[in-house]
């Protein structure tokens, strides 16, 4: 026995050191082979286990095969590795009147279009978003060319016509109106923006807007004074009590009332309420005076020597005062005035 043992220790140690290499190598092919899951993008899904470490090893065993633009990604996951294989499809852009045939198999529409070379304006827009995911169903992707441009236009703003009572806020007997301020039209120069797509004419928007000129309304005026004559008096010189601060002759004349179209006088001077006809003998042509009644009943006012008459020859010491119509001419009858002369 012990001869036996002695001779088949040899053989045990070498069985021994056999099974233990052995079950090494197994426990390191058990350690090297993991789960590996292909995700095809066309569908199909498989599940193998496997030593192997190169991607188209794996990819031959589930037999999947990859073509041009196919994309292909490998990921771990805790049951091993997960491989996603990404079929390229093909999506149109249209972009610049072409149509440009593309191969995608995912990223965002911006990466697509990066791609295809095509480089966006700051106001370009594109349908779908950038940020979109590239779908096989989504459609083609397109870009519109947006463009922008100013025009001014000059714009007439016509004045209006306002009417202004001032009746209220002045006194006195004689109603007057008068055209207190002329109109005169207005000029803004309006900006447009226009919007242009694909260089087609596409709308437009008030940009700016600039006032070049003010509109000035017509003002027509309505008030009261003392006198029916808005001439001005001579400068320096006041009325009080119906009697001018200055003067050096009055004379106690006969007046009536006078209207004809508007022209010139006897003088060659104007015609208007504020002037009246006279003796040039006594009353020199443009000479200013001052004509009231006596009492302050009646004030016509500050006129102007402008006009003569048939009368002057008559009676030289009367005087025709011009009205700004028949009507009134013919209510002012005969009065007895002083006439003030400075």
């Amino acid at each position: 026995m012990r001869r036996w043992a002695v001779a088949a220790a040899p053989r045990a140690g070498a069985v021994c050191a056999a099974s233990a290499a052995l079950w090494g190598m197994l426990c390191l092919v058990a350690a090297l082979v993991q789960t590996v899951t292909v995700y095809d993008s066309a569908g199909d899904v498989f599940t193998i286990r496997s030593a192997a470490v190169e991607t188209a090893e794996v990819l031959a065993m589930t037999g999947v095969e990859t073509a041009d633009g196919d994309s292909v990604i490998v990921e771990e996951t805790e049951e091993g590795l997960a491989i996603f294989v990404g079929r390229a499809f093909a999506v149109s852009v249209l972009a610049d009147g072409r149509e440009i045939e593309m191969e995608a198999n995912g990223g965002t529409v911006e990466e697509l279009l990066a791609r295809a070379g095509v480089r966006l304006g700051a106001d370009d827009e594109v349908t779908p978003a950038l940020d979109t995911e590239v779908r096989e169903e989504m459609g083609p992707v397109r870009v519109t060319r947006v463009a922008y441009r100013e025009k001014t236009v000059a714009r007439r703003v016509p004045y209006t016509v306002e009417y202004r009572d001032d009746t209220e806020v002045t006194e006195g007997k004689y109603l007057h109106e008068e055209l207190f301020q002329t109109g005169r039209d207005g000029l803004v120069d309006t900006v447009w923006r226009m919007r242009y797509c694909d260089g087609r004419y596409a709308g437009s928007e008030l940009a700016d807007s600039v006032v070049r000129e003010e509109m000035m309304p017509e003002i027509h005026r309505t008030y009261r004074t003392n006198a029916i004559s808005l001439v001005p008096a001579p400068e320096g010189i006041t009325v009080e009590n119906n009697v001018p601060s200055s003067y050096t002759t009055v004379y106690s004349m006969r007046s009536t009332g006078y209207w004809s179209p508007r022209g010139r006088g006897a003088s060659g001077l104007g015609l208007y309420c504020g002037t009246f006809a006279c003796n040039p003998d006594v009353i020199p042509y443009g000479t200013k005076v001052y004509v009231t009644s006596e009492d302050g009943s009646f004030v016509y006012g500050w006129a102007i020597a402008t006009d003569t008459g048939t009368f002057a020859i008559t009676n030289p010491m009367q005087i025709d005062l011009f009205y700004e119509s028949y009507a009134e001419s013919a209510a002012h009858g005969v009065k007895q005035v002083n006439v003030y002369i400075p």
